[in-house]
């Protein structure tokens, strides 16, 4: 069974424009799949990428109008990287090793002249959610960013605790994956799991029911503020770009569905191809599960994504992204 994402072109209507990718990301995956993304983005004239810094992001980017040929494969540029503590593997890191699989800030390249951070700041993201973040000098051992004061929603701060990895929270939770790397079987598990979950999302995440209330806040924050931070920057770097250009957007999964509305409804974008990238596969028969029991965790897991899905927008999209 495959994971497979999709990376989606949209062409302008009725009017003249750059031809837009969005390129859906797994943060884990295998190393071929990070390199046929690699290639994909390395292609466009501009990349928008996810990746929440201290700071606003800088435009690092190249003048537009300087070259429209892709950046050269040993082009240096100074564009950050997304933020990732220097001490210690995060979260995400260690689950993508216990799984026999890559990160993507450790498998994708940001060092390119063509890439261009657009996103948020935590200090943003912090104000939105009713608090503030501060960045304090760091003691030996600690997480890159510290939080400072916390933020009235509750969320937000497990959230941060836990891919911190320094907390207590996350130190556990990066034990529980590292005994599943520790087994086969559970590691195929676990990749099924992912697999079925990720491959049943519909909709706009952030809209999702059966979700406590400041949970529901922050999915708004981290999908539906950030993007529109995205759409922004690409409204601004379109003004430049010949028609001949592209611009990728570059972010999760879970981020799409808002995004493709909101290419669709304001600014008069259509979907127009799709490039299907496997991020990971698993041999059912290593996960040791009888056709009955495999059969029985498929349907727990589709009974608990039944009960999170929003009501689908009845505006015509399709916005099947994963399968």
């Amino acid at each position: 069974m495959q994971l497979q994402i999709a990376v989606r072109k949209f062409v302008p209507r009725r009017h003249r424009g750059p031809t837009v990718w969005l390129a859906a990301a797994s943060h884990i995956g295998d190393p071929a799949y990070y390199k046929a993304l690699q290639q994909h983005l390395n292609s466009q004239t501009l990349v928008l990428y996810e990746g929440v810094n201290s700071g606003r992001h800088k435009r690092r980017v190249r003048g537009i109008g300087e070259s429209q040929l892709p950046a050269p494969e040993t082009a240096p540029s100074s564009a950050p990287a997304p933020a990732v503590s220097d001490d210690q593997p995060g979260l995400q890191s260690t689950l993508a090793e216990s799984l026999g699989l890559v990160f993507q800030l450790d498998a994708i390249d940001y060092d390119r002249t063509n890439f261009l951070n657009s996103d948020l700041s935590i200090q943003e993201i912090a104000k939105l959610m009713g608090g503030n973040v501060e960045t304090r000098p760091r003691a030996p051992g600690a997480p890159s960013h510290q939080a400072g004061p916390a933020t009235p929603n509750a969320s937000f701060n497990y959230l941060m605790q836990a891919m911190d990895g320094s907390s207590f929270l996350g130190q556990l939770m990066k034990i529980g994956v590292q005994i599943i790397g520790s087994s086969e079987s559970l590691r195929a598990i676990a990749k099924l799991t992912f697999i079925e979950t990720i491959g049943q999302l519909k909709g706009d995440l952030s809209a999702a029911r059966g979700v406590p209330p400041d949970m529901q806040e922050l999915m708004k924050v981290l999908i539906e503020a950030r993007n529109k931070a995205v759409i922004e920057d690409l409204k601004h770097e379109s003004r430049e770009m010949p028609r001949s250009g592209s611009i990728a957007i570059f972010y999760g999964t879970g981020h799409m569905d808002n995004m493709e509305r909101r290419l669709s409804q304001e600014l008069g974008y259509r979907p127009a191809d799709d490039l299907w990238l496997t991020a990971f596969a698993v041999d059912l028969r290593q996960t040791g599960l009888s056709p009955g029991q495999l059969q029985m965790v498929r349907n727990v897991i589709k009974w608990q994504m039944d009960q999170l899905q929003p009501a689908a927008p009845n505006d015509g999209v399709d916005r099947g992204a994963t399968h």
